[in-house]
C-alpha cells in the first residue's frame, strides 16, 4: 500500500505543495486514509501533478501566506467530509434526504458566503483527498475531454471551476459559458479561470463567460453561441440538486446538435447538504437521461465503500452522453 512517506519521496524535495501534502496525510488522516488504498505505484506521478496544479492555482487565486490558504482549504474539506458522514449516517437510517426544498437550499447554502466558502474550498480539494472523486476527475480527461468535437462549450454549475479550467486547457478552440444559480460560486470560478492566466471574453480575446442564472427556467438567450448550438455540455454534481432534474437536461438537448459531447455527473442513495433529487438506482439515472433525449456513450459507476447498514448499493455516477 502507497503511504504518506512514499508520496513524500515521490514528490520533488522543492515542491512548494508539500506542506499541503502533510496537512491532508498527517493531519488529517482520517478523511485521507482511504486515498492512500487507492493510490498505487504508477499512478504517483499523475497524482502529485494533480496536487500541484491546484495549489498552484489557488495559492495564486486566494493571495495569502501560504498555511492560511492550506488552512483555509483544509477546513473546508473537513467541513464537506465531516457534514458527508453525518448525513449519510441519517441517510442509512431514515431512507430519506433531508433537503426536500430547492429555495430552503438556496438560501441557506448557496446564497450564503460563509457556507460557500468552505464548501467551494472542500469540494476543490476533494479531487486529491476523496478516492471516487479522483478517479472521476481521471475519467473527465479521459473519456471527455479527450474527444471532439471542440469549441463552444456550455456548463451549467461549475461551482469550483476545476472542471471549466480543465476544458479550456483541453483545446485551444474551446470556448466556455458558465451558468451558476450562486454568485460566490461565479466569483469562485472567476478566480479560478483567472489565477491560471485565462482571459474573459470581456477583456477582448477571451475566451469565457460567467453568469449567475437560475437555469431550472431554461437557458438565458444570453448565454446560447452563435447558431444556438453547444458542442460540448457540462452538468457535473448538478442535477441531485434539482427538484426537477428532467427540464434543465431538455433544455440543454435542445440547444445540442448531432455530435454535441455531454459530461453528467450524479449520486444513487447518497446525501448531502443540498442534495434534494434522489435516484434509488443506477437504471433510474439511466432512464431519465433516455426520457430526456441523451442516449449514453460510456458511463462510470463509482460504489460508495462506506461501512453503513443500507440494502440498497450507493453510487457515484460519470456518463459521456449524446443526443439521441
Amino acid at each position: 500500500m502507497i503511504t504518506y512517506e512514499s508520496i513524500l519521496e515521490r514528490a520533488p524535495k522543492d515542491a512548494d505543495y508539500r506542506p499541503l501534502l502533510e496537512a491532508l496525510y498527517v493531519r488529517k488522516r482520517w478523511i485521507t486514509e482511504p486515498m492512500l488504498k487507492s493510490l498505487d505505484e504508477p499512478m504517483l506521478d499523475e497524482y502529485l501533478a494533480e496536487v500541484a496544479s491546484i495549489w498552484r492555482v489557488v495559492k495564486k487565486m486566494k493571495n495569502l501566506p501560504p498555511e492560511q490558504a492550506i488552512e483555509q482549504l483544509v477546513s473546508g474539506l473537513v467541513f464537506d467530509s465531516d457534514s458527508f458522514l453525518r448525513l449519510q449516517i441519517q441517510f442509512a437510517k431514515s431512507g430519506e434526504l433531508k433537503s426536500k426544498d430547492f429555495d430552503a437550499v438556496n438560501a441557506a447554502v448557496y446564497s450564503s458566503a460563509e457556507k460557500m466558502a468552505h464548501y467551494l474550498d472542500g469540494l476543490l480539494l476533494t479531487y486529491i483527498a476523496w478516492p471516487n472523486h479522483y478517479r472521476l476527475l481521471r475519467y473527465y480527461k479521459e473519456k471527455y475531454l479527450a474527444n471532439g468535437p471542440f469549441g463552444h462549450c456550455l456548463e451549467i454549475g461549475p461551482g469550483h471551476g476545476w472542471l471549466a479550467l480543465n476544458q479550456l486547457l483541453a483545446s485551444p478552440k474551446n470556448t466556455l459559458r458558465g451558468l451558476d444559480i450562486s454568485p460566490h460560486s461565479i466569483a469562485y470560478t472567476r478566480g479560478v479561470l483567472e489565477s491560471a492566466g485565462i482571459p474573459a471574453m470581456a477583456s477582448g480575446g477571451g475566451r469565457y463567460t460567467l453568469e449567475i442564472a437560475d437555469c431550472r427556467k431554461g437557458l438565458p438567450s444570453s448565454t446560447l453561441p452563435p447558431g444556438g448550438k453547444f458542442d460540448r455540455v457540462v452538468i457535473a454534481e448538478v442535477i441531485e440538486h434539482l427538484d426537477d432534474p428532467d427540464t434543465i437536461l431538455k433544455s440543454t438537448v435542445a440547444h445540442a446538435h448531432a455530435d454535441t459531447l455531454f459530461f453528467i455527473t450524479t449520486t444513487v442513495n447518497i446525501e448531502a447538504i443540498d442534495h434534494i433529487y434522489l435516484f434509488r438506482s443506477l437504471q433510474e439515472v439511466r432512464d431519465m437521461m433516455d426520457r430526456c433525449g441523451l442516449k449514453i456513450v460510456d458511463e462510470l459507476d463509482m460504489p460508495l465503500q462506506m461501512k453503513l447498514k443500507m440494502e440498497a448499493e450507493m453510487f457515484e455516477v460519470a456518463l459521456v452522453c449524446k443526443k439521441k
